[in-house]
């Protein structure tokens, strides 16, 4: 059984931290967008990165077993988790950007939720 760990430390990026673990189902693959969902009847296209202390890195799209969820698409970034911003934002990524925020990781059950690079 392959496991996926997910760690991430409480940064500028995203204040929580986190330690899990999911059982694995599928290869990792690179993620470009995600459509995130604000509440449980609003969604928004987004644009997507893994965040670190060097700044923008891969994000990552896996299947994996959620014990809670099922099966699942778990997004992953880096050290300081996933960093968002709305599909039609401009402009680099940054911590600065009031239009971008992070996150230490994303469930989505849906396919058509995740858009692979």
């Amino acid at each position: 059984m392959n496991f996926v760990d997910v760690e991430v430390e409480a940064s500028a990026n995203c204040d929580e931290e986190c330690a899990l673990r999911f059982v694995a189902l599928g290869e990792p693959r690179a993620v470009a967008a995600v459509h995130w969902w604000r509440s449980a009847t609003e969604a928004l296209w987004c644009d997507v990165v893994g965040w670190g202390p060097d700044g923008e890195t891969a994000a990552l799209a896996q299947k994996v077993d959620d014990s809670g969820d099922g099966t699942v698409w778990l997004v992953r970034g880096g050290a300081w988790g996933v960093r968002l911003r709305p599909r039609d934002g401009a402009g680099a990524w940054s911590l600065h950007d009031r239009a971008q925020w992070g996150e230490t990781y994303l469930k989505l059950a849906r396919d058509q939720d995740v858009e692979l690079a």
